[in-house]
């Protein structure tokens, strides 16, 4: 790696993506080599999608295709979950085996900028004049996420938060205001009580054991999880999750379950029994805004078995006779308050010159604001463009329909994000993420206390951060 990609990556978030404070030397874009290239330049698209994301992805590359004959993008899959997906990406860096755009977690924004293999967009976007080259709709807290010392290495982003969704019979057969949610998790422990009081259901919440919800609660009071203003001023080398913020969140979880309010389930790859808490136990449920597709299948009965990832076989499902509504993620002060999540788009610098433009090229034609409206509504990814949240296609589909007023609820919480603490930088993020999921493992389902737990996870990350450091990357 570079020196200059070595000083540019090593933590330090910038303004807003616009070059100012970035250094000198970034690796050249090499703007429309393809179109200088004999023959038509192929890239290779890696993502870890299912369902119709999937379907979205490819039928956006077969009218890219179409669209001109320069390129050919082919969409490949390598999994169905992000850490498959990163798997291969880490295992073909030594050989530069690399594929023309990545599509990764959100969570590697600092490993895949230290890792020296990324045409940072930055690049990109300094040389060329196409007006498709620009991120000015951009939501500012995305922009802002995944610029490091001035440098917006993504080149596109598919962006999501997390949601509360509910059963409306279940609050009002407790005297609940089904259109009055609880918004912060005292009053979802409130609300949980009057539900079990009343007979709605016997454990109320649906709880995912996920550590990304305990990264949205403290990114939502300004709380770090790492040193280094949360890993923006600097490299994190030490971890601060073992504070008070997160000790109110793990108490919360353990008495939560104590006292029968809440279904925990762990959160390995492939699970589903959250979804189907709600179809007996449950009343309440946290996920991701991108699961709306999901969860509006399973109520209509036509939910492909391939939008879970599982191998299941769904044919005789009928439709479910629940009354569900969708609301922003309650917090611990106020409701909305989190980060950005989902998948980001990264070019390999380690193809020819003409399959990098070819992908950069591709990148623009997905970051039109027509093809993000067909992101969000087919996609079920929010737009990172406000153009296409401003469309009125997609404003129609937000007033009429059911699933298209929750994603306009969730977009409405990326908007409470506040864009100067938009979410740690994390150079082991997936050891990070591991080692929160295990720590509430431990807790909830091995007996361990929420103190133990805490600051044993916060040890381990600490080894893990200093481990990243030590090794430079």
């Amino acid at each position: 790696m570079s020196l200059a990609l070595v000083a540019a990556a090593c933590g330090g978030s910038g303004d807003d993506g616009n070059g100012d404070g970035a250094l000198a030397e970034l690796p050249e874009c090499p703007v429309d080599a393809h179109l200088e290239a004999d023959g038509t330049v192929e890239v290779v698209v890696w993502h870890s999608y299912v369902g119709l994301t999937k379907q979205t992805l490819e039928a956006l590359a077969a009218d890219y295709n179409e669209s001109q004959d320069k390129v050919e993008v082919k969409i490949q899959s390598q999994g169905t979950s992000y850490d498959e997906l990163l798997r291969k990406y880490e295992q073909a860096i030594p050989t530069d085996d690399l594929p023309g755009i990545a599509i990764l977690e959100d969570t590697t924004a600092q490993f895949m900028a230290d890792s020296g293999t990324i045409l940072p967009a930055q690049s990109c976007l300094d040389v060329d004049e196409d007006e498709r080259a620009s991120v000015d709709s951009w939501l500012p807290v995305a922009r802002d996420y995944y610029t490091i010392d001035g440098v917006l290495w993504p080149v596109s982003l598919n962006v999501s938060t997390i949601m509360l969704y509910y059963n409306r019979d279940h609050f009002e057969q407790a005297g609940l205001d089904p259109d009055d949610p609880p918004q912060t998790l005292d009053e979802v422990r409130e609300t949980a009580q009057a539900l079990k009081d009343a007979g709605a259901s016997t454990q109320p919440l649906s709880f995912l054991l996920q550590p990304w919800f305990i990264e949205y609660w403290m990114t939502g009071v300004g709380q770090e999880v790492v040193n280094g203003d949360n890993g923006r001023d600097e490299l994190a080398t030490m971890g601060t999750l073992d504070n008070e913020e997160a000790q109110g969140v793990y108490n919360w979880i353990n008495d939560m379950t104590a006292d029968g309010l809440m279904a925990p389930v762990s959160g390995t790859p492939g699970q589903i029994n959250h979804y189907l808490n709600m179809l007996g136990t449950s009343s309440m449920l946290f996920e991701t805004s991108t699961a709306i597709t999901t969860i509006i299948g399973i109520l209509e009965g036509s939910l492909d078995p391939e939008e879970l990832g599982a191998d299941l076989d769904l044919s005789g499902l009928p439709p479910i006779d629940l009354n569900i509504s969708a609301n922003l993620f309650p917090g611990i002060e106020e409701p909305g308050k989190g980060q950005v999540g989902g998948g980001v788009w990264y070019i390999p610098s380690t193809n020819d010159p003409e399959v990098q433009a070819a992908a950069w090229d591709f990148a623009k034609f997905i970051n039109e604001p027509a093809n993000q409206v067909r992101w969000t509504l087919e996609g079920s990814y929010l737009p990172v463009n406000q153009e296409a949240a401003e469309s009125p296609e997609l404003q129609e589909a937000w007033e009429t329909t059911r699933g298209g007023q929750w994603q306009a609820i969730a977009f409405e919480g990326l908007l409470n994000v506040d864009p100067t603490f938009p979410g740690p930088l994390i150079g082991p993020y997936d050891d990070f993420r591991e080692i929160v999921r295990k720590s509430l493992d431990d807790m909830v389902l091995a007996g361990t206390s929420p103190e133990d737990a805490l600051s044993s996870a916060n040890d381990q990350i600490t080894e893990a951060l200093e481990t990243y450091a030590d090794e430079n990357f």
